[in-house]
């Protein structure tokens, strides 16, 4: 059982690292849309305030604005795991040594 819950563990791990590289590359996506949206206030006809670029703007602050709550919600999830993980280990140094682990600091 042991060693099942461990390679859940490096699974969940090694999903948490994929998870962030994807992460990393949609934030350099959005940044350079972002970018070409500046530079495509340059063209003629798609100037500032113009209504290509304010729908071009408004979308993409709409994408980042729901990237960024995908995060937010991703870290909450990524810290209740560790929160769970820390709790069975817990568990385990309390069944193994019959005190809780933060005892023994003092």
């Amino acid at each position: 059982m042991g060693t099942s819950l461990t390679e859940i563990k490096k699974q969940m791990e090694k999903d948490v690292d994929e998870v962030g590289k994807i992460a990393q590359n949609v934030r350099a996506k959005l940044e350079a849309i972002d970018k070409t949206n500046l530079d495509n206030r340059k063209k003629l006809g798609c100037e500032k305030g113009i209504g290509v670029d304010r729908s071009r703007t408004n979308m993409t602050n709409s994408l980042t604005k729901k990237f960024k709550g995908l995060m937010i919600d991703f870290q909450a999830l990524r810290q209740k795991i560790q929160d769970e993980y820390r709790e069975v280990v817990e568990r385990r140094v309390m069944t193994v040594t019959g005190t809780r682990p933060d005892e023994g600091v003092n």
